[in-house]
């Protein structure tokens, strides 16, 4: 297994052979070409903003049950308990975990687009089951329909703007639709003390989380899928269009570019695949549990995949042990009490 491991660690990070090495300065050029750029276009702002709302849904989803725990009073069939409260809060959290994996299966077998609107449904339905529900179980099964699309949404989101973002923007882009979440967060507070002073204000306030939902489905019906899962899924014609829309200063050279580093990466990610798991023929041609399995056993026994895996569970740990998650949900039921 080392032996593999460092097989499909060198092929990853080996030399460019003779083909590419006569494109050398071609690619050099491009990267000057698109480092030039003092600032996205239109159509790159316009679907990052599109795609952000998720970020804004998920803030929101998160900070809205403060307000509303506060608010419900009696109205779902008496007081609410503490184990209805700790249900009603942790529901979203739990069905989010349980989305998130699920999300990237399907994101590399469906599209990432199609996730994001599949979350944009789910949004809608759990919002406006919790506004309508006049029970307990109600209001959790429309809390886990949101964690669902919270799950999804969160993971597919950031991958989907940076796919079709230019390198020399895609961390600023990506970023953006982090911040999104915390200004969901504060619309949620805002609205949340505006509506609670109004008779059943809480249905509104977990209610008005469909808005946006249904705004970012219609605005995501006009954009594209991106470039590198339309070139998996052997479209490259549909790809070369959406990267001229991308790189719309040069219709021609860009697109070529990326198209051809796109084509090289996926090849080179396939050959990997292959020497950590040489028994499957193809990705794209095996059943959805046996992708999974092959996922997992990449990210695994690949060295620079184990890496970057330990990495970011380090972090995302750090962060949830610090608990700076928890007081968002809570803070004004600690207030009230």
């Amino acid at each position: 297994m080392a032996d593999d491991d460092i097989a499909a660690e060198a092929l990853l990070m080996r030399e460019p052979e003779s083909p590419r090495d006569n494109l050398d300065e071609l690619s050099g050029s491009f990267v000057s070409e698109e480092t030039q750029s003092t600032s996205p276009s239109a159509f790159i702002w316009a679907l990052s903003f599109a795609a952000g709302i998720s970020g804004i849904l998920f803030g929101y989803d998160t900070g809205v049950i403060s307000s509303t725990l506060v608010s419900i009073g009696a109205d779902l069939s008496g007081p609410l308990s503490t184990l209805d409260k700790s249900l009603i809060t942790s529901s979203t959290s739990l069905f989010a975990l349980i989305a998130s994996p699920l999300a990237g299966v399907l994101a590399d077998r469906l599209g990432r687009k199609y996730v994001v609107l599949v979350a944009d449904v789910l949004f809608t339905i759990g919002a406006l089951w919790q506004a309508l529900t006049g029970s307990v179980v109600g209001m959790i099964f429309g809390r886990s329909v949101v964690g669902l699309a919270v799950g999804g949404a969160s993971l597919v989101v950031p991958l989907y703007i940076s796919e079709l973002s230019p390198s020399a923007f895609r961390g600023m882009l990506v970023t953006l639709s982090i911040l999104f979440v915390t200004g969901g967060q504060v619309v949620a507070y805002v609205l949340g003390y505006v509506l609670s002073q109004k008779s059943h204000g809480w249905r509104w306030m977990v209610g008005l989380g469909a808005v946006p939902a249904i705004i970012q489905f219609g605005l995501l019906l006009m954009l594209p899928e991106t470039p590198r899962w339309l070139v998996k899924a052997g479209k490259e014609n549909k790809a070369r269009d959406v990267l001229r829309r991308v790189f719309a200063s040069d219709t021609s050279t860009a697109a070529e570019r990326v198209l051809r580093d796109i084509r090289q990466e996926i090849l080179e990610e396939e050959a990997a695949s292959k020497l950590v798991n040489p028994t499957i023929p193809g990705l794209d041609s095996c059943p959805p549990l046996t992708q999974f399995q092959d996922r997992i056993t990449e990210l695994l026994y690949v060295g620079s995949n184990r890496r970057a895996l330990v990495i970011a569970c380090m972090l995302q740990g750090l962060q949830q042990l610090c608990g700076f998650v928890r007081p968002p949900p809570q803070s004004l039921k600690v207030l009230a009490d």
